[in-house]
């Protein structure tokens, strides 16, 4: 009888660990839907332009896929030329949520990276790829965009003057291309303290001027006047001073001016004086249009990211918008929710450059 039990016993084993063995297997892979590109529609036509890429987005957004069990799935947006049947797709973003926003400049930078031409329509296809393994995939169905993209870079202008920070051709303010020919933008501190005239050339230097009121005749007749005293055609600033955004065109001869703020830009987090706005705070200094520079105390293996203001919206910066950067110095936070980066070097005091105008952010010791 204990011969038969002592059978009865190891058989049992047998089946419980040939469970076991069944219970631990994969789940078994029975696709259902693939996941469906909802926005952008399919046909849409984008002008990406310099001067607002950094503000202006793309939203894609799809539906869920189903993989016939509860899965924990990753959506990879991927994007090529139109008729290349994604044979050279570029990835271009990867998470688990069901959308995803790019900016303008994101887009423009990898685009032009994927070896588009710039000032040209383009037909372009994005998809979404859904997948739970490297071995299991589902892809939506493409999406057509015609893009235009901007490369042209055309050489700045400048003004120099009293209320522009001095007659002095070092001191000259730069105005930079918005991308398109003949127009130009900044946003600059006007102060009448020390004299009101000013005027515009096309390099800091006396013999390059394009002149005031003698070309610009259409403008700010409440921020500007002409220096008719004065021996140049030069303009005064009568307005109040502060900071004003200047957009010029050299074709129709126009100015406009808008009264703004000064632009901020604040590191933040650990990597620097902590994840809140108590002062101090950690500011650049504004220096040109959309470039700010300054010397930051940093926190080895701390984290941090770039915001506009003294707040936590609405300007963020992260690695999804500023794009270029040494990862010697910094790299992507992973398991972050938001687009920090890691400071990699030692602690201690570095100069940072921020410039939006190429989605860059330089670091180098002192």
């Amino acid at each position: 009888m204990k011969k038969f039990q002592n059978i009865f016993l190891i058989l049992l084993s047998f089946s419980l660990l040939f469970a076991c063995e069944e219970m631990e297997r994969d789940p078994v892979i029975n696709p259902g839907d693939s996941p469906a590109l909802n926005e952008p529609a399919s046909g849409t036509q984008v002008v990406f332009q310099k001067v607002n890429a950094t503000e202006e987005s793309v939203t894609f957004s799809w539906t869920e896929a189903d993989f016939g069990f509860p899965s924990a799935t990753m959506y990879n947006l991927q994007v090529d030329v139109a008729g290349n049947n994604f044979a050279s797709a570029m990835e271009l973003a990867s998470t688990s949520d069901y959308s995803v926003s790019i900016t303008h400049a994101t887009l423009n930078e990898k685009l032009m990276t994927h070896g588009l031409s710039g000032d040209e329509p383009t037909e372009i296809e994005f998809r979404v790829e859904a997948t739970v393994s490297p071995e299991y995939s589902l892809y939506s169905e493409p999406v057509n965009m015609t893009v235009t993209l901007y490369s042209a870079s055309f050489p700045p202008i400048y003004m120099i003057g009293a209320s522009v920070g001095g007659w002095d051709p070092a001191k000259a303010v730069e105005v930079v291309s918005t991308g398109e020919p003949f127009e130009y933008i900044t946003i600059w501190n006007f102060d009448a303290t020390n004299g009101l005239n000013f005027r515009f050339f096309s390099n800091p230097a006396w013999d390059a001027s394009i002149g005031g009121y003698d070309v610009f005749t259409t403008y700010p007749e409440d921020l500007l006047e002409p220096a008719t005293g004065d021996d140049d055609p030069n303009f005064n600033f009568v307005g109040e001073n502060g900071w004003y955004e200047i957009f010029v065109n050299t074709e129709t001869g126009t100015i406009e001016m808008t009264a703004t703020d000064e632009p901020g830009m604040y590191l933040t987090g650990d990597a620097t004086h902590g994840w809140g706005w108590d002062e101090p705070v950690t500011a650049l200094q504004y220096v040109s249009y959309k470039i700010w520079e300054g010397d930051v105390n940093f926190t080895q293996d701390g984290a941090f990211r770039l915001f506009g203001q003294k707040d936590w919206g609405p300007a963020s910066y992260g690695y999804d918008v500023v794009v270029n950067y040494d990862i010697d110095y910094i790299d992507v936070a992973e398991g972050h929710d938001d687009p920090n980066w890691f400071f990699l070097k030692p602690s201690g005091t570095y100069h940072v450059v921020v410039n939006l105008r190429t989605n860059t952010i330089e670091i180098s010791e002192l």
